[in-house]
């Protein structure tokens, strides 16, 4: 900043670089006080800097007086000014916050913060609205200051009123006020001005706002009327775009005075009202009788300040109900609640709020409806009066709010009114959270103005609002059962916005608290309207495209599966709703839970349904079937034209073609081929004897044509991989008086199966049976061995040789086979199977 001071109003406030306007002689900067907050407007005047310019318009001119002497006598005219301020107190006189401190090189006060003032604001800001609220504004503070102070303004001109931030002209300027009271009759009845040609341009009279008697009169008399021609230039001067009615070219000269006024005389007296409209102009018609009388020639012909007052220029509801508001802070609960229910009676376009002007709305009457709703709500109260008035108020807010920028509707209405707090732990502190605990109407009227909300709010700002109020706009609290039917219309008005929003949210919020908050709602109400606004979110959000399979799945069909109303209305939208759910390509829902629970919960809601009518059943019925065909197209779709062979052939239903193709004639023969093996059994090599070459002979020709026979049988058994047959081991030679060496295996071709399993599993290996060959006993067993018969039977039979007790091979008894070290006979069994 630039004033970095350090005592007094220099070091309490910080004061901004660059001056809101310049009033002449003083910089009005906007400020901040550095403890409180509180903004102000702190007036510098530079005495240094003004000391130089006295003294160089002095070096430039002759006759005029000490330069110190004229500085002096202007700067003294400043504090009187200020000093006058700073003793009165009225809402329409400019307001003194800090009193007038002096340096050495400036002067410097604080009052309340304004922003302009007549004389270097826009002339196009002003409509007749707003400068007929204006004039009476600065009536008032004229009647204060003429009926409670006795003082004459005698300075009131376009630079004299200035505009604080909610539009209210205020007085001020009164450098050259005169207290009547300090003046004998005598002095009043010869008032002259005196000392009006000072070089100093703010220490003179602006003569274009002075009235006549004082200049041009032989007898000047000072009275209250003359702020009253004055305040009639000032009506011409708005009206007209800031021209004058009385236009000197040197307003501080007294000549140049008297012969504008010989002009306006001739041009304006004796004329009627009505003849005045090519030199009044702008101003209003029905302004014509009261400002004629306020520019009478002479004081005694002019109205006085209450009769202005008084007038039928000021007597329209619209700027009755604009000075009522000026006076709010004095009218009791009743009279505002009324007040401002009157504000919104008709139209939006018709009522008092909307003809209201812009300005006067934003800057005067919503901050204070924000300070009411902030105040009432700090203040627990059940009476329906009070509930009422914050819901007007609230009302009022956001009608004002429409029509204002993001900007400033965050600003002026979400930071006081509408900001939840940031940290959870604050949250229950804040006037919104004061103001959704009040009553169930004033979370009505904000829920009803959701779309203002939403079009001036940022998503971060919005989904914080919402996500803190959700839970209250859709349930109920026991302390609130009075005011159900207002809770209903609630719970509708809400879910009927909540398609507008529901996309700003976060998916996990959704998917978690917003819309499980639906679901509970939509289960436990008991009000038709409820259900049916609920089902038909649920399926603009389907559409939408704001929930997906998941949350239809796990939350959105459970509820509608458990659904137990069966009124028609109920059935048709929840069958709308299930048609919208299996027909969305975005849900991609699978056939199984189409069949396994939607379509049986639809043919249930239709069928139980008794007071529908049969064109409604019907269509109950067609989009039913519509769901059915589009889960069995959507089946269809997956499978292919044909089925595949490996399918057919395990196909529990056979057709007659397939029959006659794959009958086999010889399927009983082969079934009960394949019980036995399929080829003979492998025998062991056998070693013929010398002396058995010739008897052998044929019964190996028997058998041959036994296995020939049996041959085409076995084609059609299964046949298992042959064994390479063992290679025979040629006996050595012996000796010609040995005896014949002990054989194992068949002798014969006709021994039976059992047989040729023993011999083959009693098969030594080549090693053992080389030394068996080898042993010393061989003449004798061969001497012993005596001849069998073979059997007539189909299959042959076999014995086994018996060797002599004598001399058995080593490891063996005499009788069977047998490791000494069991000492146990081995008995074999021959399987029925291999029979």
């Amino acid at each position: 900043m630039v004033f970095g001071f350090s005592s007094g109003i220099r070091a309490a406030y910080s004061v901004s670089d660059n001056p809101s306007f310049v009033a002449e002689p003083w910089y009005v900067y906007p400020a901040k006080h550095k403890s409180n907050g509180k903004h102000v407007s702190v007036y510098i005047f530079d005495k240094s800097k003004f000391e130089s310019q006295v003294t160089k318009l002095c070096s430039s001119r002759s006759n005029t007086k000490n330069p110190k002497l004229i500085a002096s006598e202007s700067i003294e005219l400043l504090k009187y000014e200020v000093s006058q301020l700073s003793k009165l107190r009225h809402p329409q006189i400019l307001t003194i916050y800090e009193v007038l401190e002096e340096t050495k090189s400036k002067l410097i006060f604080a009052s309340e913060q304004v922003v302009d003032s007549l004389l270097t604001m826009q002339m196009s800001k002003l409509d007749d609205i707003t400068i007929q609220k204006g004039l009476l504004q600065v009536s008032k503070g004229l009647q204060f200051l003429h009926n409670q102070c006795h003082v004459v303004h005698f300075n009131l001109q376009p630079s004299s009123v200035f505009i604080n931030t909610q539009g209210d002209w205020k007085i001020a300027g009164l450098r050259f006020s005169q207290n009547l009271n300090d003046l004998s009759p005598e002095d009043r009845e010869n008032f002259f001005i005196m000392n009006n040609a000072s070089i100093v341009p703010f220490a003179n009279l602006n003569l274009n706002y002075t009235a006549p008697e004082l200049l041009v009169s032989s007898a000047p008399k000072l009275t209250t009327a003359n702020d009253l021609w004055s305040l009639g230039c000032l009506c011409y001067y708005l009206y007209n775009g800031g021209d004058q009615l009385i236009s000197c070219f040197d307003p501080n000269s007294i000549s140049d005075y008297k012969t504008e006024f010989k002009k306006f005389e001739q041009k304006f007296y004796n004329h009627r009202p009505s003849e005045l409209k090519y030199l009044l102009k702008q101003i209003p018609e029905q302004f014509y009788p009261i400002l004629t009388g306020v520019l009478a020639r002479y004081p005694h012909d002019r109205p006085t300040i209450d009769q202005f007052i008084d007038s039928d220029f000021f007597n329209g509801s619209l700027i009755k109900a604009m000075w009522i508001i000026d006076e709010f802070s004095t009218k009791s609960a009743d009279e505002k609640r009324v007040f401002l229910a009157g504000l919104l009676e008709g139209s939006s376009s018709q009522n008092l709020l909307s003809q209201f002007p812009a300005m006067f709305r934003t800057s005067k009457l919503l901050p204070i409806v924000i300070e009411l709703i902030a105040t009432e709500v700090n203040i627990p109260n059940d009476k329906p009066e009070t509930d009422e008035l914050v819901a007007n108020a609230l009302k009022i807010v956001f009608k004002i709010g429409e029509s204002l920028s993001s900007l400033s509707f965050h600003d002026k209405i979400y930071e006081p009114l509408l900001n939840g707090g940031s940290k959870p732990k604050k949250q229950d502190k804040t006037t919104f959270a004061k103001l959704l605990n009040y009553t169930v109407k004033a979370r009505l009227t904000i829920v009803e103005n959701l779309s203002i909300i939403q079009s001036k709010l940022n998503d971060r700002q919005l989904t914080d609002m919402l996500g803190m109020s959700a839970e209250l706009f859709l349930t109920s609290a026991p302390t609130e059962a009075a005011h159900k039917q207002q809770q209903i219309l609630l719970q509708d008005t809400f879910l009927a916005q909540s398609p507008y929003f529901v996309k700003k949210f976060d998916f996990p919020y959704l998917k978690n608290t917003f819309f499980p908050l639906l679901c509970q709602v939509f289960k436990t109400t008991t009000v038709l309207s409820t259900k049916l606004t609920t089902i038909d979110v649920f399926l603009k959000y389907l559409q939408d495209k704001v929930i997906d399979k998941t949350i239809v799945t796990e939350q959105l069909l459970p509820i509608l599966k458990n659904l137990k109303s069966r009124d028609k209305r109920i059935v048709k939208d929840v069958l709308a709703l299930f048609g919208e759910i299996c027909a969305s390509s975005h849900i991609g829902l699978d056939t199984i839970p189409v069949v396994e629970t939607i379509l049986p919960q639809c043919w249930k809601l239709a069928f139980d349904c008794n007071d529908c009518s049969k064109v409604e059943f019907n269509q109950f019925v067609r989009e039913i079937n519509a769901i059915q065909k589009g889960a069995i197209d959507k089946k269809l779709a997956t499978l292919p034209d044909t089925v595949p062979k490996h399918y057919q052939a395990e196909s529990a239903t056979p057709d007659f073609e397939s029959m006659i193709n794959t009958e086999n004639i010889n399927r009983n023969n082969q079934e009960s081929m394949t019980k036995a093996p399929s080829s003979g059994v492998m025998l062991p090599t056998k070693r013929e004897a010398r002396t058995e070459t010739t008897a052998n002979a044929g019964a190996n020709a028997g058998a041959k044509a036994e296995t020939k026979a049996r041959s085409k049988e076995d084609d059609y058994a299964l046949k298992p991989r042959p064994k390479l047959r063992p290679k025979p081991l040629a006996p050595k030679p012996l000796a010609k008086d040995a005896a014949i060496p002990l054989r194992f295996g068949a002798t014969s071709t006709h021994s039976n199966l059992m047989n040729k399993v023993e011999a083959t599993w009693n098969k030594l290996e080549d090693d053992e049976f080389d030394s068996f060959q080898q042993a010393g006993v061989r003449t004798e067993m061969a001497a012993n061995n005596s001849p069998r018969t073979a059997s007539q039977n189909d299959w042959s039979t076999q014995s086994p040789l018996t060797p002599t007790p004598r001399n058995p091979p080593p490891g063996f008894t005499g009788s069977v086979l047998t490791p000494n070290s069991t000492g146990k006979k081995v008995e074999y069994q021959m399987d029925d199977s291999l029979i």
